[in-house]
């Protein structure tokens, strides 16, 4: 159902003529390519069997000491209230009071002792709280975005059967990311990392990917360095290593985890480089930003929130304990298009790209490991790997 859902929820975008969600009906479509999460807002469906009214029942929102004014949490709040406001639900949000294990415990006991039917939650910070505390309270559902429950040494992963995960094709958007870069004219690139966990890698691998194809339909050489810093917070040090990237003759770095972009751009800003930020658009960093490689928290919450509802209040079989994987075939990630600051590389050509990626016709490969002799020859691109 979600497929279908989110495939719904996107008309309002640009409109085009595309035949694959309907086979007998080649009437024209929205276009996921171009939806905008800051603006998506799930609306019900006329022909829906049974149509949902939550009654005021409470969904809650429980994050890290981070808020909600930016960033992941931001989407997510703004999901949870438009789904709430247009379904007759009622948002609480839950903001842990400090950072770390115990904090972000607390804040998921607050939010499931509140009386919400619901508790959502996302990101590496609440896989290992959620772990053990989604067994303590049965009668009380989660759905974790961005993560999936696991011990605190990795060596165990559990998922109880009142709780739905979701993750992100994130090789996909960092294709898409890597396509624009090279094709917007950049041949000198850079990735930053925040470390080697599978959701980075895969931006990288993706990434390296997208230089690749972008390089060899234009006959261009790319030279691609590659560093994870083992750190998520932007801090002087980092700036400091990316001002010597730029000054080398790096154009232009993906910066993937945490706050690392406003590293990028700090350091752009001495040079006239560019950055290409990752999750969240984050296009009010600075000019220095020409794209955002997002995954739309908000437009996927909302959906996911309808399904969870549509069934019944609750997880159904296929849900119950499991993870699913969301990306372009259901419109879940993408390049932020609200604010378009490549040059050579436009909107069209992007969308067209998007298509191809979602009918198949080009093939993203998700690589978790970033060994480089597990990852495909890139002929076109020589990757620098940095210690």
């Amino acid at each position: 159902m979600i497929k279908k859902l989110l495939s719904l929820g996107l008309c309002g975008a640009m409109v085009i003529t595309f035949g694959a969600c309907n086979a007998q009906d080649s009437t024209t479509i929205a276009s996921p390519a171009l939806q905008d999460d800051a603006a998506y807002v799930l609306e019900p469906d006329e022909h829906a069997e049974t149509p949902l009214d939550g009654g005021g029942t409470t969904i809650a929102l429980a994050i890290d000491s981070d808020g909600a004014e930016t960033g992941m949490n931001a989407m997510l709040w703004q999901g949870v209230q438009n789904f709430c406001a247009t379904f007759n639900y009622t948002a609480q949000l839950f903001t842990a009071e400090g950072e770390g294990l115990e904090a972000n415990e607390d804040v998921l006991r607050q939010a499931a002792a509140s009386g919400a039917e619901l508790v959502v939650c996302a990101g590496q910070d609440m896989e290992v709280p959620l772990y053990e505390l989604q067994n303590n309270y049965p009668t009380v559902s989660y759905l974790l975005l961005d993560g999936e429950p696991h011990s605190e040494d990795y060596s165990s992963y559990s998922t109880a059967s009142n709780t739905h995960c979701v993750l992100f094709s994130e090789e996909q958007a960092g294709y898409l990311a890597g396509y624009a870069a090279v094709s917007d004219g950049y041949t000198s690139l850079g990735f930053l990392g925040a470390d080697m966990l599978p959701g980075i890698v895969r931006y990288g691998t993706g990434f390296l990917q997208g230089a690749q194809a972008a390089a060899e339909h234009n006959g261009v050489e790319v030279y691609l360095k590659i560093w994870y810093s083992g750190q998520y917070d932007a801090s002087e040090e980092i700036s400091a290593r990316m001002s010597g990237w730029y000054a080398d003759g790096t154009q232009l770095i993906f910066a993937c985890g945490g706050t690392l972009a406003q590293s990028c751009v700090t350091a752009a800003q001495e040079s006239g480089g560019h950055v290409i930020a990752a999750d969240w658009n984050q296009s009010n960093l600075g000019s220095q930003v020409i794209g955002s490689a997002v995954k739309r928290y908000s437009t996927v919450v909302q959906n996911q929130l309808y399904e969870f509802y549509a069934d019944g209040a609750g997880w159904n079989g296929d849900q119950a304990g499991q993870t699913e994987r969301l990306g372009v075939s259901v419109g879940a990630l993408g390049l932020a298009t609200a604010q378009w600051n490549f040059i050579d590389f436009s909107q069209d050509e992007y969308e067209r790209l998007y298509l191809d990626i979602l009918s198949g016709t080009v093939k993203v490969e998700r690589y978790s490991d970033p060994d480089p002799s597990n990852l495909p020859q890139t002929p076109n691109v020589a990757c620098d790997y940095q210690n």
